[in-house]
């Protein structure tokens, strides 16, 4: 879900929930590991609106979290020990993301991109991509 707050969670023997926030034009990660407490996590950029999926491979967890702010969506990737910045990114207000793991394992992301006008486009990642246009147009 797009918005001002996305949240994610995944479990590998414990409990992990991650909460992007964007208050003003700032985003930010708040995590929570099994027992707690809440802190701070690494992620702290720029951003109106925030969208965010995750999976588990391989026993590593990995993030995508889309900031919007200024009509442009960026993608932060985490998939070991650091943010960075994915090869995603698009003209938009907002956008909201899901993805899975197929059977044999590879990677499928869905972004689905809100433009200043209302419509909605989706952009896909599948395996090793690249990205592309998918067929879901949404109307204004």
């Amino acid at each position: 879900m797009a918005g001002q707050t996305s949240a994610i969670s995944w479990f590998d023997g414990s409990t992990h929930i991650r909460a992007y926030t964007c208050k003003g034009q700032a985003l930010t990660e708040q995590g929570w590991d099994g027992n707690g407490p809440w802190y701070n996590g690494g992620l702290s950029t720029g951003g109106a609106t925030v969208g965010a999926t995750s999976w588990v491979s391989g026993g590593q967890i990995h993030i995508r979290v889309y900031a919007a702010l200024n009509n442009k969506i960026v993608e932060h990737c985490w998939d070991n020990n650091s943010w960075y910045t994915g090869a995603f990114s698009a003209t938009g207000q907002s956008a909201s993301a899901t993805s899975w793991l197929d059977s044999s394992g590879a990677i499928h992301i869905r972004v689905y991109v809100r433009a200043e006008d209302g419509s909605v486009t989706e952009q896909c990642w599948d395996v090793n991509g690249p990205w592309y246009s998918g067929a879901y147009h949404g109307a204004a």
